[in-house]
């Protein structure tokens, strides 16, 4: 017998050897198939056109702080979501990276990061490797997810700290513990700088902290329990306010402009039937919005149902909750397009509910069933009362050519200045030009002190000027134009018009020995 039993030891203990690299595949396996599945997807939008102008702005954003220090200073210091520029910048140093999409890269990291993790969760809480793995990319292919994967969004990077709040959330109710807490609090805080909907969501969650935490911990210590959920959050906004002021004139700068992210669709509120339709009240906001969650992912209300765990489940049901606070918040703020850009976080709570209710009481072929299900109701959710990038995602994974006119006029004009330097551009209303013109190295941009000087001494000392007709919507708002009204139309004096391409012009300066000062008169440099 004991001979026997020995090399069951032994091979029991070489199981356990063998563990972690037996994780490491599962992961890994896990990690290629979603990153498969993003990229698959997000290449098959963008080759019919699509890139939201979030995404086109955090890419050039990436681009012009990569290339110039003072760029990089009032950009970091005044960009929203901060966590998504960082991000760019590193995967802007990956090799092979050049002409890559920087913001869609990481994102479909992220996708990739968010189908290892959930397969994880699963697989842990007993569902086989192969079930685990096909729950998570089902749950990975919702349209909510993906559309703000290709859309180039701070989504994803939300929605995965949002994947790693949401079990320590639950790990925090049941004991208290301290390591559980501080991860909700570093969680919160990633969510806060990752995305316009995360900082949404993380105002939602504040008062569902002091229900979450253990009421025995927060009758003892209310101030202790909150100082270690909220420090991360409140520490760091503090900063980020503070560099504002320093860099910006106000800690408000990152939401002085009407086209910041952080106000959404607030700036062109008719094009988008959600805010003239359901979002317009809040008890509108609140029914729809309900009711599209319980359509679009009814996984959730299905496996909650069967969650044994009291603490388990009431943690899941006040985050679904404050979910639906955050699609309120964000429909009376003016900022949400459509409940699909929240609707996501629902997700990580989907996994979760799984997870809590375990195969004994939810197994693996009716979960499967379930996500499917919520796959097509994530699609038809999607489909009611659509914002136009959702409407142009899904026309683009159709087959659709779905470009518009100004971004490729943008990148046209782009790909013409790629051998030409010393331009100066007001880079922050250019749209796909440093994207498609390779970067922003040769460009003297309207952060630079040296164009700073000139818009003030009203003469340009640049070899080129690139700048857009100021009578269009983005023109009014190109610092260039606005400094020189009428150099866009006649030029400088002595210079020459070099390129034309839709609302862009490029003019070669006179020769700056014989150049005088641009006239007030827009005629530009004149003896």
């Amino acid at each position: 017998m004991d001979a026997q039993a020995r090399p069951r030891r032994v091979g029991g203990e070489a199981a356990a050897v063998r563990h972690p690299a037996s994780t490491l595949s599962f992961y890994l396996l896990w990690f290629v198939a979603g990153l498969l599945l993003c990229g698959l997807l997000t290449m098959r939008v963008l080759d019919n056109g699509y890139l939201a102008d979030i995404g086109i702005d955090r890419w050039r954003t990436a681009l012009v702080a990569a290339s110039d220090a003072s760029a990089f200073r009032e950009l970091f210091a005044i960009s929203f979501p901060p966590l998504a520029l960082s991000t760019d910048l590193l995967a802007g140093l990956l090799p092979g990276t050049a002409g890559v999409p920087l913001p869609l890269l990481v994102n479909v990291l992220v996708g990739a990061a968010m189908a290892a993790l959930w397969a994880g969760l699963l697989q842990g809480a007993g569902y086989g490797r192969f079930p685990a793995g096909l729950l998570a990319l089902i749950l990975l292919a919702q349209p909510s997810l993906q559309q703000a994967i290709a859309g180039g969004s701070g989504g994803p990077l939300g929605v995965l700290a949002f994947s790693l709040l949401v079990p320590a959330a639950i790990r925090m109710r049941h004991s208290g513990d301290v390591n559980a807490m501080a991860l909700v609090g570093v969680a919160l805080a990633l969510m806060l700088f990752s995305s316009a909907s995360g900082a949404y969501l993380v105002l939602a969650l504040l008062p569902f902290m002091v229900v979450l935490a253990p009421p025995g911990l927060i009758s003892r210590s209310p101030v202790g329990v909150l100082l270690v959920l909220l420090f991360p959050g409140c520490f760091t906004l503090l900063g980020y306010l503070y560099v504002n002021w320093i860099f910006g004139g106000s800690a408000l700068a990152f939401a002085a402009g009407v086209d910041a992210v952080i106000r959404g669709a607030a700036a062109n509120m008719g094009a988008h039937p959600w805010l003239l339709g359901g979002g317009h009240t809040l008890p509108g906001s609140l029914l729809v919005g309900a009711l599209m969650a319980l359509l679009g992912l009814p996984l959730l209300p299905a496996a909650l149902g069967r969650v044994v765990d009291r603490q388990a489940r009431f943690t899941l049901l006040m985050l679904a909750l404050a979910v639906l606070a955050a699609i309120a918040i964000g429909s009376l703020t003016r900022y949400l397009d459509h409940p699909s850009r929240l609707l996501a976080y629902l997700v990580p709570l989907g996994v979760m509910a799984l997870v809590a209710a375990r195969p004994a009481r939810l197994s693996a072929p009716v979960a499967l069933l379930l996500a499917l299900i919520s796959l097509a109701g994530g699609w038809l959710v999607q489909g009611y009362q659509p914002a136009p990038v959702a409407t142009a995602w899904r026309l683009a994974l159709a087959g659709q050519p779905v470009a518009e006119a100004q971004t490729m006029d943008d990148a046209a004009f782009g790909r013409l200045l790629r051998d030409t330097h010393d331009i100066a551009l007001d880079a922050d209303v250019s749209g796909m030009l440093v994207p498609a013109r390779g970067g922003a190295d040769g460009l003297v941009l309207t952060s630079t002190d040296r164009l700073k000087a000139d818009m003030i001494a009203g003469y340009i000392s640049t070899a080129y000027v690139a700048l857009q007709d100021p009578a269009s919507p983005r023109g009014m708002r190109d610092r260039i134009s606005r400094a020189f009204p009428t150099l866009w139309r006649d030029g400088p004096a002595g210079g020459t018009l070099v390129i034309t391409q839709g609302n862009w012009r490029l003019w070669r300066m006179p020769d700056q020995s014989q150049a005088g000062r641009n006239g007030e008169s827009g005629r530009g440099q004149v003896p």
